[in-house]
């Protein structure tokens, strides 16, 4: 997959408050097409690594064995409502289909979170904070969760 273009040459409803990028997949399943505009802020990611205790009783510490298959973690994505993008408007309309969804957060500090979003609910709704932003959000499941970085000459 080839490194994402530098966030300094993106649109700026492409880049969140940090500096970050989102980008996803307009066909589902596939390589990531599209920056999805409307992101203030790009949430956590976990690894999904998940460990069991499997402590002897006659040990005097715990120790722990990591599961073989991770698990999916929650994850809630919040963006300003721009029916009107046509890119905003194609993650979207897969949102509301339940269609799974390749996206890659490229964090400003070159660190790169790949995986697949399989989305279970979605709301709108208005923004708290500033007067008549509107809001879209979903929630769903993260799957093959990857960790990289940006390779130095990027």
């Amino acid at each position: 997959m080839p490194d994402p273009t530098p966030a300094t040459e993106l649109a700026t409803d492409t880049v969140d408050s940090h500096g970050s990028t989102l980008q996803f997949c307009s066909t589902g399943e596939e390589a990531v097409d599209k920056f999805l505009p409307g992101i203030d802020v790009i949430p956590q990611v976990n690894s999904g690594k998940q460990f069991e205790d499997d402590t002897d009783i006659g040990m005097t510490r715990r120790s722990y064995y990591e599961k073989a298959l991770p698990e999916d973690q929650d994850f809630e994505l919040v963006m300003r409502d721009i029916p009107g993008n046509a890119d905003q408007k194609a993650f979207t309309d897969q949102v509301v289909a339940g269609t799974n969804i390749n996206m890659k957060i490229t964090r400003a500090s070159g660190r790169v979170i790949e995986f697949v979003l399989v989305p279970q609910d979605y709301f709108s709704g208005e923004s708290g904070k500033e007067t008549g932003k509107q809001m879209f959000a979903c929630i769903g499941k993260l799957q093959n969760v990857n960790f990289t970085s940006v390779s130095a000459g990027a």
